[in-house]
């Protein structure tokens, strides 16, 4: 039994120093890139359910980019709203006559209700390239021109863009949120510069349509579809990759309730996809999306560490004690740097490491759910809208 405590504990110390690497590598990347104002023709999809405080800050970004025009639309595909979404989308239409507003009757019989509306403009996107927004997503004006210059190469299927935090100051709880979101974030950007698996994130995401229509669209019944997605394009031979130019800010949840429901879908999102990689087919960039999507299972692993006094005092304590202190060591450092680079109080990574403890919680329990095969339920994040962008912001 010592000896399982022992190798569990080495092999999470290992998953973490590994991803912690990996995010030192991507925050400190800049590589210079080019735009093309006017390359490939883009179908930007917004899936949209009761967004009316935050929709038209993002139409106004992307009416207002740094390309033509005329070569791209705009589908904003509302889905059983309760608010004033669909007259937001409308007001805009009555401006642009790029931009379409689908009205979705709400349908149970679907967990994903993004996946859904994602697949029905799908099947009217005119673009040859899928861009995925949502409707919290505040992209650089200057996005559409970097990504149309990625499609060059006909093995690119998908580009994602760098996520960056909004709100970061809103909350206590959004400045952990933020800790947690943009360790992950520069953790996918040293991935891509080291050549690893690089997943799409769900929002300021291109895939391209003849890729997206020969895998049949997103899955309709996982609770995390880009994740799901991302594993069938590299097993199809295409590549993903990420552009640190490519930037858009989000929202991350400035309550306790919000960030819980949150992370538990994402969370069991990952732990389901995770018990489907067997179905894709192998190659080395997939043996680093392991790593990724079985990111619940190590962090439940972590509660191996607390049984670390039964091993005391003997040598064998010593060495493990030593290499967790090494992989929280770098956790603080990076958590430091993430920290002076947005503006984050610096006592905050120090209790982010009581916020993990929260964050092992929500694994233990999203896990839990899946193998008790708990009805599964797509929950909508909740937006603030606090966050205000004039127009020509960059």
């Amino acid at each position: 039994m010592l000896y399982v405590i022992v190798i569990l504990s080495l092999l999470v110390s290992a998953w973490s120093i590994y991803n912690s690497f990996l995010a030192i590598v991507g925050i400190r990347w800049n590589p210079k890139e080019y735009k093309n104002p006017s390359g490939v023709s883009f179908s930007l999809i917004i899936p949209a359910k009761n967004e009316e405080k935050v929709l038209g800050r993002l139409l106004d970004r992307l009416e207002n980019q740094e390309y033509d025009r005329s070569k791209y639309e705009i589908i904003v595909v509302e889905d059983g709203s309760t608010d004033k979404t669909l007259e937001v989308c409308n007001s805009y239409k009555l401006m642009y006559d790029n931009i379409s507003c689908i009205h979705l009757e709400s349908n149970t019989r679907v967990i994903n209700g993004k996946s859904r509306a994602l697949n029905y403009a799908l099947r009217i996107a005119k673009g040859e390239i899928i861009g995925i927004f949502d409707a919290d997503t505040v992209p650089r004006l200057d996005t559409l021109a970097y990504a149309s210059v990625k499609f060059e190469d006909p093995k690119v299927a998908g580009v994602q863009g760098r996520l960056v935090p909004i709100n970061v100051r809103e909350s206590a709880i959004a400045r952990f949120a933020s800790l947690e979101e943009l360790f992950y974030e520069y953790s996918i950007s040293g991935r891509a510069r080291l050549g690893f698996f690089v997943p799409l994130e769900g929002t300021c995401s291109f895939i391209r349509k003849s890729v997206l229509e020969s895998l049949g669209g997103w899955n309709e019944n996982s609770l995390t579809e880009d994740l799901d997605l991302s594993l069938k394009i590299i097993s199809s031979g295409y590549k993903i990759i990420y552009s640190p130019s490519i930037v858009a800010w989000r929202e991350v949840p400035v309550s306790l309730r919000m960030l819980i429901k949150q992370r538990l879908r994402w969370y069991r999102g990952h732990f389901e996809v995770s018990l489907k990689v067997e179905k894709v087919k192998f190659d080395w960039r997939v043996i680093d999306a392991i790593l990724i999507v079985a990111t619940p299972v190590f962090m439940v692993l972590n509660l191996v560490n607390y049984s670390l006094v039964l091993l005391y005092p003997s040598e064998i304590y010593i060495v493990v004690v030593s290499l967790i202190s090494f992989a929280s060591f770098l956790s603080l450092l990076l958590g430091i740097m993430i920290s002076r680079k947005h503006m984050i109080e610096e006592f905050y990574p120090i209790l982010s490491f009581i916020y993990m403890n929260l964050v092992v919680i929500l694994n233990l329990i999203a896990i839990s759910l899946e193998l008790l095969r708990m009805p599964k339920k797509w929950i909508k994040t909740e937006r603030t809208g606090n966050i205000t962008v004039r127009i020509y912001d960059s």
